[in-house]
């Protein structure tokens, strides 16, 4: 198989392998999966000198409605930036891209939902964020709007400190970089259909 194929195959199969992950045992563990295929992810870093900002419109988020499952996988060279270059310093100098491709946000809505409600709910998610393989264990505030008896919105903003996950700063930067980085991320979903 050449690697352009392989490459347009790879959602697919990271939406089939998260929502295999993410489900309860059942006969159809597709039943209750949403999926976002394309959804957002964006992160701001504000110094005197200049800012980072870039964003990635392909991360892969599923939501299982039963389980309250939420499993985000997002490829790191997928991030754009405006500054070839500095797109360039994130990929091969901090997050070391080749060496660890993804980030991943891997889940559980802590609150009470009624998905079969319409509404925009505030929810808790605790789990485990995972950045340049490193893991960190988290709670995160984010919003989940249902339409129609169906989950079709999911958002959440967050702040990520990059000592956490072992991402080091040169000192000849230092002052150029943030050492807390704000996420912001939106997914649009659709129901799963094999």
């Amino acid at each position: 198989m050449n690697r352009r194929i392989c490459f347009k195959m790879m959602p697919a199969l990271v939406v089939m392998m998260a929502i295999a992950l993410i489900s309860p045992a059942q006969e159809d563990k597709y039943a209750d999966a949403y999926v976002c295929q394309k959804g957002m992810v964006h992160f701001f870093s504000a110094t005197a000198m200049e800012n980072i900002d870039a964003t990635s419109n392909v991360a892969v988020c599923v939501l299982n409605t039963k389980s309250k499952k939420v499993f985000t996988k997002v490829k790191q060279t997928s991030f754009v930036f405006k500054d070839k270059l500095m797109q360039e310093h994130f990929n091969e100098n901090y997050m070391e891209s080749d060496k660890y491709p993804f980030s991943v946000l891997d889940m559980q809505i802590a609150d009470d939902i009624d998905f079969t409600k319409d509404g925009t709910y505030e929810v808790t998610l605790k789990g485990t964020i995972e950045m340049h393989g490193v893991k960190k264990e988290r709670d995160i505030k984010g919003k989940i709007t249902v339409k129609n008896g169906q989950p079709v919105n999911g958002n959440a903003v967050f702040m990520v400190k990059l000592a956490d996950h072992n991402i080091k700063i040169p000192s000849i930067v230092g002052t150029n970089i943030a050492e807390d980085v704000k996420v912001d991320c939106d997914f649009n979903f659709e129901k799963f259909h094999k």
